[in-house]
């Protein structure tokens, strides 16, 4: 949204273009393209289409360190430090690409090294935190911020670009990148690494959220990397995520330039329509979470299925509504923003498919887990602003439709691949030998009729070995006995919580 503010790009590819497209534009809005305000910047497509992957560039280097980062020291900690960096080279952009356009691609790297270790942290945060049968609508409740981030930002970068001091469109960069420094104080308050480390839990809690877990130590053992890369289970989420990275780079970088150029939005119009635009996705996410763990806990369908299911649907809706999108111009524009919305609808089913299936797959190893397939998925998504600003030259409709043809053909085969190689269980590799204390697992808590959770008084085990998994000097003879012993006294339970 910045850079349609920023920038009349267009001016040195066809400058007569330019001009028939903003005189329609303005018969049509009523007001001139940027409200009277002159385009501060002149930049190729070339230079926008680094501008906008520039921040892909820094972010690719960071989620596996900072996945390890987390494992070892903390997600806590590791996000601080993002927030601080990120909205600090945030606040400087204004002044940076006054002085040098170069500098501008330099704290769009920074901002993105740091944040691409946000992801890996999160992930690693609800390793610890998330119960058994929450881990979908948790997981997609905080993903859902980016939907939240989404309708927030375009919507009011809409109206900051309209500001008559300073040109506007600093205050886009300002007002964000001073939000995010407010944050870092409810976050270093509120946010604990583990129930265990939190001072103000009540121990009951402590015992819900464990309940069920195969493991309880926060600590991350060194990755089995030669069968994590022979795993297909893995690679269908790596699939998975370079199809939703690439699209949701697009989507972010381009869909105010589509709404601008082809549909013929005013700016103000145009930042409105691409918040609104993530409305459809955040009330997916919010679905999805609930709606999955729910046919999960009720033991409808095995984990692995829900997750293929809700990727399957995702990625086919989303490729459908892209390719009808792709026929459509300004004389179908409200057709055209209404499919966007539930293209953006489709795409977040995949919340609570691939994005969380490193919990279910690997939970020791979530977070670097996560950390690598965000960096392949970045990778990948490098080449989106680079392959349409290649295409569109002159903000044709025909330019706009192959594009439109690339992003649902991509949607159809990640899905495709998803569905056929993703697996929901614990695999062989993820089952090191874990001494720690547990609790027995809960098929699913007892639920009163007030909604009120009721909990059965269940022993804790303490040093139980959960799985064997790979050969290990410290099994021992003893902890055979204390699995057998953990498992007859697991069958008891099960026995008596299905006769309740």
């Amino acid at each position: 949204m910045a850079t349609v503010c920023m920038t009349l790009h267009s001016a040195l590819d066809d400058p007569k273009n330019d001009t028939t497209k903003g005189t329609l534009n303005s018969t049509l809005n009523g007001s001139c393209p940027l409200t009277g305000q002159e385009a501060e910047f002149t930049w190729s497509s070339e230079f926008e289409g680094t501008v906008l992957a520039s921040f892909n560039f820094g972010f690719i280097a960071s989620p596996i360190l900072g996945g390890y980062v987390a494992g070892y020291f903390g997600g806590k900690r590791v996000i601080a430090v993002a927030l601080v960096i990120g909205a600090m080279s945030t606040v400087l952009t204004p002044v940076s690409v006054r002085a040098n356009r170069l500098l501008l691609v330099f704290m769009r790297v920074t901002a993105g090294l740091v944040m691409g270790a946000v992801d890996p942290s999160i992930q690693y945060l609800w390793s610890n935190w998330a119960p058994v049968y929450e881990k979908s609508q948790l997981t997609a409740c905080s993903f859902s911020g980016l939907s939240i981030a989404g309708i927030t930002t375009f919507l009011v970068s809409g109206y900051l670009c309209t500001i008559q001091l300073d040109n506007g469109w600093p205050f886009i960069f300002y007002v964000f990148g001073g939000f995010a420094l407010l944050l870092l104080g409810p976050w270093l308050y509120f946010v604990y690494d583990s129930p265990e480390r939190h001072p103000r839990i009540k121990l009951e809690e402590v015992k819900y959220i464990n309940h069920g877990k195969t493991t309880g130590s926060s600590k991350m053992n060194k990755p089995p990397w030669s069968k994590i890369v022979k795993s297909m289970p893995f690679w269908a989420i790596v699939v998975a995520h370079i199809n939703h990275g690439w699209t949701t780079t697009w989507v972010l970088a381009y869909l105010p330039k589509y709404l601008k150029n082809i549909l013929l939005f005013g700016v103000r119009e145009d930042g409105i329509l691409s918040s609104v635009a993530f409305a459809g996705p955040l009330l997916s996410s919010l679905l999805c979470g609930y709606s999955s763990d729910w046919l999960i806990r009720k033991r409808f369908f095995s984990t692995g299925t829900v997750r293929k299911m809700y990727q399957g649907i995702g990625c086919v809706g989303c490729s459908a509504c892209f390719f009808a999108i792709s026929f459509l111009d300004h004389n179908s524009r409200s057709l055209a923003v209404g499919l966007l919305i539930v293209a953006l609808f489709f795409q977040q089913f995949t919340t609570v498919a691939f994005r969380i299936n490193h919990l279910d797959i690997a939970p020791r190893y979530a977070g670097v887990l996560m950390g690598i397939t965000i960096t392949i998925a970045m990778l990948a998504a490098l080449s989106a602003p680079f392959i349409t600003s290649a295409i569109i030259t002159e903000d044709t409709q025909m330019e706009w439709q192959h594009v439109f043809w690339i992003v649902a053909a991509l949607n159809i085969i990640g899905g495709v691949f998803y569905v056929i190689f993703a697996k929901g269980e614990v695999q062989s590799w993820a089952n090191n030998v874990i001494i720690e204390t547990i609790d027995p697992p809960m098929e699913e808590p007892i639920v009163k009729a007030n909604g009120i959770y009721e909990q059965l008084e269940l022993p804790s085990y303490s040093e139980v070995v959960v799985e064997s998994g790979f050969d290990n000097p410290n099994f021992t003879k003893e902890d055979e006995k204390k699995t057998d012993s953990f498992h007859e006294e697991s069958t008891v339970y099960e026995e008596s919580s299905t006769k309740l």
